[in-house]
């Protein structure tokens, strides 16, 4: 037990000091706020990597997913400090030095693997650490071999190696046919990433329609997590922020939350591994689902009110002012009728025991309102808590007046 402390500590003290050293050490083109924010996520996502994968080795050692998680985020760390170490040397040493091309080869072989190993990885062990089935090995082993050869391709291509303007150390001179022959290497790990994120959907699909009970609450927060990553991720995209930001754009809100929601899928791991607050999935959703539907169709409302009234006093009015404090009336006055109607619908979807349970709270509210027997009441409630929360076992107790 102690020897496995030791070892999981200094695994995640060596992550947690490649990656600050990368943030460290980034060369001056990476110096922008943009640069900064993207360093900051990577950084953020590692550390949780490693931590929730430490918690779990040291929790779970019979579960392969803390050692997963802390590989992922060791190994991420390391091909980051490759890539910006390698920059950095390069801008002060030029582009054909041998160290900068050495550490360049390390942040462009470890990139994949990285990928595979925080995303498709995870999601084909989640959560019992095993494969959902023997025949999915060949699949993982075609993915493993075709990434093996797309890297050895790319760095013995000659020139810039692919993302970098470091030459590899490694680049086979050309030969007849060469310049055809080496987007094969970027094609394959192109294909083995695809291939292996299809193969991740596929395994977290088979197992939630097979799963009930606890690893169908797990498989709950391990979809929600990265739902909501893929959805703050696109929002990012679509303000035309999220790709510019290494080149020095400015941040926006969207980016900020797209870059912070990369710690959301370990969090969940942990949660669902270690079964804190596990049940609480559904209640999380449903709440989820409804404020972002009464969210949309506010906007919705406000946008056809305030064109509605734009219009129609657009003879009267000069500027528009009157008509958004109109139409935000009208939004703030939709605001508890929508909210009511969707959270009951919501939670008759997908939060469905909360839901029972408050209506059989209000029906028996009813019934005791006009119930004046003592003995019916003690029945009636009786039947009511074991309806709602089935109890092994139930007593009622009842205070004797004194007189």
């Amino acid at each position: 037990m102690k020897a496995r402390s030791t070892f999981v500590a200094v695994a995640w003290l060596a992550a947690v000091a490649t990656v600050m050293l990368a943030f460290a050490v980034r060369p001056a083109a990476f110096a922008g706020n943009g640069a900064v924010l993207v360093f900051a996520g990577v950084a953020l996502g590692v550390i949780t990597n490693a931590s929730v994968g430490a918690v779990l080795m040291l929790r779970r050692p019979g579960n392969v997913i803390g050692a997963v998680l802390m590989v992922a985020g060791g190994l991420t760390a390391v091909t980051i400090f490759g890539w910006v170490g390698g920059a950095a040397l390069a801008e002060q040493r030029g582009p054909h030095d041998t160290i900068a091309g050495v550490m360049s080869v390390v942040g462009a072989v470890g990139f994949l693997p990285s990928l595979v190993m925080a995303g498709p990885l995870l999601a084909l062990l989640f959560p019992t650490g095993r494969l959902p089935g023997p025949h999915w090995r060949w699949l993982l082993a075609g993915i493993v071999v075709a990434g093996v050869i797309g890297s050895t391709i790319v760095v013995a291509r000659p020139g810039p190696i692919v993302g970098t303007k470091v030459d590899s150390p490694f680049g086979m001179s050309g030969f007849s046919g060469s310049e055809a022959f080496w987007p094969i290497g970027l094609t394959l790990g192109i294909a083995a990433l695809l291939v292996a994120l299809v193969l991740g959907v596929a395994a977290v699909t088979m197992r939630f329609r097979r799963s009930r009970g606890v690893e169908r609450a797990q498989l709950k927060w391990f979809v929600a997590a990265n739902v909501a990553v893929g959805t703050l991720v696109i929002l990012g995209l679509a303000d035309g922020g999220f790709l510019g930001l290494v080149a020095g754009t400015d941040p926006t809100i969207l980016d900020l939350l797209a870059y912070a929601s990369f710690t959301l899928p370990p969090v969940a791991v942990g949660i669902a591994i270690l079964r804190y607050r596990l049940f609480e999935i559904d209640r999380l959703i449903a709440r989820t689902l409804s404020w972002a539907v009464v969210t949309g169709l506010l906007v919705i409302g406000f946008g056809v009110a305030h064109v509605a009234l734009q219009a129609a006093l657009a003879g009267f009015l000069q500027g528009p002012t009157v008509a958004v404090a109109a139409s935000t009336l009208v939004a703030f006055a939709l605001f508890q009728p929508i909210r009511r109607r969707v959270q009951s619908a919501v939670d008759r979807r997908f939060d469905r025991a909360h839901y029972d349970a408050q209506r059989t709270v209000a029906e028996f509210s009813d019934r005791l309102r006009a119930e004046l027997d003592l003995a019916a009441l003690s029945g009636d409630l009786d039947t009511t808590i074991r309806d709602a929360i089935a109890p092994r076992s139930i007593g009622i107790w009842l205070r004797q007046s004194r007189r």
